[in-house]
């Protein structure tokens, strides 16, 4: 099988991050007088819903039998990891000897089952037998700010309802005529569902700010959804880059992928028979319980969903008879008349609701997550800038927009990032999009935190503040702290014009190799 060494990896680390995640609780809401303070001046405000993303927004899932909770299934613990390993060692061993995939394949698939197969829904979207949840709902925090908690395995448009209810307990309780809502990654998705379902009582949300949204999808969960997941070179190239702390071994990466090696090498990473086996094994996992998650396709992006739908279920998925009819009813209703429209969503709420706000908080500059074939567009690690701003225009990692590009809209305002790689007039809500570099797509700083309030509390745009403009990045001086994004003055050092000159060696060399692979062809 064609390339399947990279897939192997790209796969397996695919399952460890996704099912990652922090522990959380569900608590009623307190009823107090709404107060905050930012920056020394104290604003009064309306109760602020977050709802927080995949994981870490999620109510704790056990035995139903289990009253301690010590049978945990979510939040993932290492331990169930560790100890499903069992004799995994042995089985790899006497795979390869025999030269006999399938043994490896039983043993793969049965440990990555083990460990989160229980998680799985029944085809119609019920849970596996004795497994339940924590309460879902809403926990008080602090400062007139509450947390909604879910079982992120659902639909957005399952938990939709929820947040309703959420929302209703909060304005109860409080005594308040509205809330803000705060969708952080796939919270986003949960927050989009509700205005959908709830646009007629819209009227009692004042703002509805969407932090780093992850409606537009994410590019490796689709790739690997569809079977076209792969690990991309220039990705994997950017994820070193940030993780060396230095040049050096990047740009050795850099230098064998011009150069035509970096392809070669990772093909040969992994012997034959334990690609197979592996490759395998992990996408019937993929099969059997990722894609039994309604949560997690609503991250296939819409250039990936058919393939996918037809990859894990088959060319006859659209049957209502099929197994699995119920669950990929739901996915699809929000697919295409949610994640697909969200945009629409958010312009028509603030056509028919006067008062209410859209905004959004997109980040940039970190390296991606080294899966992908496709093109390596600028991203926090997981969501490109034009899926999470809906529509703004960017290049891919280290390159600029033409010298002679001109802002596509609003061009009596700048909407231009200093370093020339982002215009954000192309973004559905360009007055209230902030871009913030240097942020993963999880990772928060104070100053973020303080930025989240003033976009609600104070009604900022992008040119009201000159400390908050469009374009942010994490200060060099302290890493809590946000300032705004110059562009970087570099002098080339000895170092550069050495580098430079193996880059033109590594060219050579990839023109060398094509021409000979060219006459051996």
């Amino acid at each position: 099988m064609k390339k399947t060494g990279k897939k192997i990896l790209s796969l397996f680390l695919v399952c460890l991050m996704v099912f990652s995640a922090v522990p959380a609780a569900s608590v009623a809401a307190v009823t107090e007088n709404v107060v905050n303070s930012t920056d020394g001046e104290s604003y009064n405000h309306y109760p602020q819903i977050l709802v927080t993303g995949f994981g870490s927004g999620c109510v704790k899932i056990y035995y139903e039998d289990d009253p301690e909770q010590k049978s945990l299934f979510w939040p993932f613990e290492t331990e169930r990891f560790i100890s499903n390993l069992g004799n995994v060692g042995d089985y790899v061993l006497g795979s390869l000897k025999d030269k006999n995939p399938d043994v490896l394949h039983g043993v793969i698939y049965n440990y990555l089952m083990d460990c989160f197969g229980m998680l799985a829904l029944n085809p119609d979207g019920t849970m596996m037998d004795g497994v339940t949840t924590e309460p879902v709902g809403v926990r008080y925090t602090t400062d007139g700010k509450y947390e909604f908690y879910y079982d992120c395995r659902m639909s957005p448009m399952y938990t939709a309802k929820y947040l309703h209810e959420a929302v209703q307990q909060v304005l109860a309780e409080t005594g308040s005529e509205k809330v803000e809502l705060v969708g952080s990654s796939y919270g986003a998705n949960v927050v989009t569902a509700y205005m959908y379902l709830y646009d007629d009582e819209l009227d009692k949300v004042d703002t509805v700010l969407q932090c780093v949204p992850s409606i537009g999808g994410i590019r490796f969960l689709g790739e690997l959804f569809s079977g076209n997941f792969d690990i991309s070179p220039t990705a994997l190239c950017d994820f070193i880059d940030r993780l060396a702390g230095s040049n050096l071994i990047p740009d050795f990466f850099y230098l064998l992928d011009e150069a035509g090696l970096l392809e070669i090498f990772l093909e040969i990473l992994v012997v034959p028979t334990l690609r197979e086996a592996v490759y395998e094994a992990v996408v019937d996992v993929a099969r059997d319980f990722m894609a039994t998650l309604p949560a997690l396709w609503v991250c296939i992006p819409d250039e990936y969903f058919e393939d996918a739908m037809v990859f894990l279920y088959g060319e006859n998925y659209s049957d209502p008879t099929h197994k699995y009819a119920q669950l990929i009813a739901e996915v699809t209703d929000y697919h295409y008349n949610v994640a697909n429209k969200a945009a629409e969503i958010y312009t028509e709420a603030e056509k028919n609701h006067e008062g209410l706000n859209m905004a959004l908080i997109t980040k940039f500059g970190i390296a991606a997550i080294p899966f992908g074939t496709g093109e390596n567009i600028m991203d926090d690690g997981l969501v490109t800038v034009p899926t999470s701003s809906f529509g703004a225009t960017c290049t891919t990692y280290g390159a600029k927009l033409p010298a002679d590009y001109v802002q596509q809209k609003y061009t009596e305002y700048d909407f231009m990032c200093p370093e020339w790689n982002i215009d954000a007039s192309t973004g559905v809500f360009p007055f209230t999009t902030w871009y913030i570099k240097g942020l993963e797509h999880t990772q928060k700083n104070e100053d973020y935190l303080r930025l989240v309030d003033e976009i609600i509390y104070k009604d900022l745009t992008v040119f009201s503040d000159p400390d908050r403009p469009q374009f942010l990045t994490v200060s060099e001086d302290d890493p809590e702290m946000l300032e705004p994004l110059v562009e970087e003055q570099k002098s080339e050092t000895v170092y550069d014009k050495f580098y430079a000159f193996l880059r033109k060696l590594a060219q050579i060399a990839r023109m060398i190799f094509d021409k000979l692979k060219g006459i051996i062809d």
